[in-house]
């Protein structure tokens, strides 16, 4: 009978992480080095730091971890905050750079993974900009002065700007909804990634994707406009557009509204970026690494049980996964 793994508490995770840090960037004297030695003597520090560092190689896909894909790494519940994923956030599936751990000198790996674990990334910066904006797994609904509606998805930051002839909304984070009032004397416009959308008496769906946006158009027509070319987009169909480019209209794939439902619904698309999306919707951080993040997929996932979703994914393609309880997950093949 194999035994248990004994639950990594956080106040042993955080020192772990520390010392990585520490150590990593090069930041140590000798009387630290004979600090960490003393330290790592007891047991369970040591396994610490070892499943820290097996969490870093695995990021970075050692084909030798592959004969642990299905053990659990058990840990005591970590701190409700918003955690940094690494890699970042973006468009598609997220990549796995393979880095060293001592290639920063600042520690910026060690650091990167401390943060992964414990949490702790405040979003004080956003607060400072945003007129309105949801937590981890929220979902709001916000009546403008205008009559207009808009609906907040899952960690997703808007502000305002109705001075003068415009309707001016900036998308800061996320996606959300427009179910636009008509008023032909005062343009509506979303802003998100140097683009921006202008309703043409119309309800839309604008998600910000990390350097890049995508707009869905579920009722009449919108104009996009980015880097000096402009677009008529139609309902049904969608666009991308940032990084000075503009792509579309191209046919809407899936349901853009969706997730208004509580639901995510995905047609032909890499897995890796499905389960990107999943993310959005709980605290933690999950993520497919190695050829199963290009697998195809097609479905309806509930955003309501997102962990619910990721164990389906996991079960229905055969997939193997490394956990640290529920809030840190790596799928693989």
């Amino acid at each position: 009978m194999t035994a248990t793994r004994q639950p990594m508490s956080p106040e042993i995770a955080a020192a772990a992480a520390d010392w990585i840090v520490r150590r990593d960037g090069g930041r140590m004297t000798a009387e630290d080095e004979q600090a960490f030695a003393l330290w790592l003597a007891e047991p369970a520090h040591s396994d610490a730091v070892a499943r820290l560092e097996r969490i870093w190689d695995l990021l970075n896909g050692d084909d030798e971890l592959g004969q642990h894909g299905g053990e659990a790494e058990p840990v005591a519940e970590l701190p409700r905050q918003r955690v940094l994923p690494v890699p970042a956030r973006g468009y598609g599936p997220r990549p796995t750079p393979r880095l060293r751990r001592g290639a920063l000198a600042s520690g910026g790996v060690a650091a990167a993974l401390a943060l992964v674990v414990l949490g702790g990334v405040q979003d004080w910066p956003m607060r400072m900009r945003a007129d309105h904006m949801t937590g981890i797994g929220e979902r709001r609904e916000i009546a403008l002065s205008d009559g207009s509606v808009v609906q907040l998805d899952s960690g997703s930051a808007i502000a305002l700007d109705y001075t003068g002839p415009r309707r001016g909304v900036r998308l800061l984070a996320g996606a959300a909804m427009f179910d636009v009032a008509p008023d032909r004397a005062r343009p509506f416009t979303v802003d998100a990634e140097g683009g921006s959308v202008t309703a043409l008496g119309t309800a839309f769906a604008v998600r910000d994707e990390g350097g890049r946006a995508t707009v869905t158009v579920t009722r009449h027509s919108v104009r996009v406009q980015d880097a000096g070319r402009a677009a008529v987009v139609g309902e049904g169909q969608r666009a991308d557009f940032g990084r000075g480019t503009l792509t579309g209209p191209l046919p809407a794939q899936g349901d853009a509204a969706a997730w208004t439902r509580g639901r995510l619904v995905v047609v032909d698309r890499p897995l890796g970026e499905v389960v990107a999306q999943i993310d959005r919707y709980r605290r933690g951080y999950v993520a497919v690494t190695g050829p199963a993040a290009a697998i195809r997929v097609s479905g309806v996932y509930d955003l309501e049980h997102p962990l619910a979703a990721i164990d389906s994914i996991e079960k229905s393609l055969g997939l193997s996964s490394l956990r640290l309880s529920d809030r840190f997950i790596i799928l693989r093949r």
